[in-house]
């Protein structure tokens, strides 16, 4: 596997302090698939390992997750994100938040979702009672530690894009994948995933040509197509 080296980091950058997220279109996923991740999900959280090690919690994330993501990117009914208009919508929205809300690391905008990762600016964390519920699985924004952040994201973007399709209505899933980074090593896997997520999905053959994502645009400013954003 090919590994994108920790080099390119901006110097503000600090070690288990980022969030990967992935927010979707209201709608993409059924009702029983939603109901069978959240099945699954009890019945891993219920029977741990005999010996059970403080990452459990995030083995059962890592493959929550992947199933989640694929059934998203095998859903094509709701596809808004491929709209340009749209698209260019959310990817100002992210670097108009940069630096102000958070530190904008890496992003995909894919036809029904969105990932990004960041770190939080302090004054934008909210801390709630019941943040180890947010440790797995798809959960309300309202309850999470990025619940400022995410309203900031969904608020405007939903309203623009609802007024470019010329519909009323929720747009964005009031639930989001939120993901506390641990480590470098994590950070980068994920970086990785992010970077590859178009090429998975069969939307591109190469990284770099998925124009709504900071590989396409990290390659354009330098010519780096690590993802990274500097």
């Amino acid at each position: 596997m090919e590994i994108i080296h920790k080099r390119a980091l901006p110097h503000w950058y600090v070690s288990g302090a980022a969030y990967f997220v992935t927010y979707r279109i209201a709608g993409t996923l059924p009702i029983s698939v939603i109901k069978e991740l959240r099945e699954r999900k009890q019945q891993l959280l219920a029977r741990p390992p005999d010996c059970p090690d403080d990452g459990y919690r995030g083995y059962v994330n890592k493959l929550l997750f992947a199933a989640y993501e694929k059934h998203l990117d095998q859903m094509s009914d709701i596809d808004w994100l491929r709209d340009p208009r749209i698209a260019s919508i959310l990817r100002q929205n992210l670097y108009h938040h940069d630096s102000s809300k958070y530190h904008l690391h890496a992003y995909c905008i894919m036809p029904n979702h969105v990932h990004v990762l960041f770190t939080p600016c302090p004054l934008e964390l909210v801390k709630h009672s019941n943040e180890e519920e947010h440790t797995v699985g798809e959960t309300p924004d309202a309850g999470s530690p990025l619940s400022r952040i995410m309203h900031s994201l969904k608020s405007y973007t939903a309203n623009q894009a609802n007024k470019v399709m010329k519909r009323t209505g929720t747009f964005w899933q009031p639930e989001s994948y939120d993901h506390w980074v641990r480590d470098d090593e994590e950070l980068e896997r994920i970086v990785f995933y992010i970077r590859g997520n178009p090429v998975s999905a069969g939307l591109v053959t190469r990284h770099q040509d998925w124009y709504w994502s900071s590989c396409h645009d990290r390659l354009l400013l330098d010519g780096d197509t690590s993802a990274w954003l500097p």
